[in-house]
């Protein structure tokens, strides 16, 4: 995601801040699920993790990443919109009974 918003869009997506790496892969999947739902284990900063791949290739997910991230850096507080969304919502809390 963030390799797609600075290669392809020029968007500097800061370690920090407002605006950070974190929470714009948080935004697109919150709000933009159908982009894809396919995870790898990969390399991150010195740790396996498991991360999403977009296929960027495909010209409907690459406009539907373009408005994801347009969105994102428009808007003035994402966490807090995320919050709202409930993405920081432990997986117990999701669970409705």
């Amino acid at each position: 995601m963030v390799n797609f918003a600075e290669i392809e869009l020029g968007k500097k997506v800061p370690l920090k801040g407002t605006h950070y790496r974190g929470h714009l892969g948080t935004w697109v999947r919150t709000f933009y699920p159908h982009l894809g739902d396919r995870q790898e284990t990969r390399l991150v900063n010195g740790t396996q993790q498991d991360v999403y791949v977009y296929a960027c290739h495909d010209p409907e997910v690459a406009a539907g990443l373009t408005k994801a991230i347009e969105e994102f850096f428009a808007h003035p507080h994402p966490s807090f919109a995320l919050r709202q969304a409930g993405a920081f919502a432990s997986k117990k809390e999701k669970v409705s009974v």
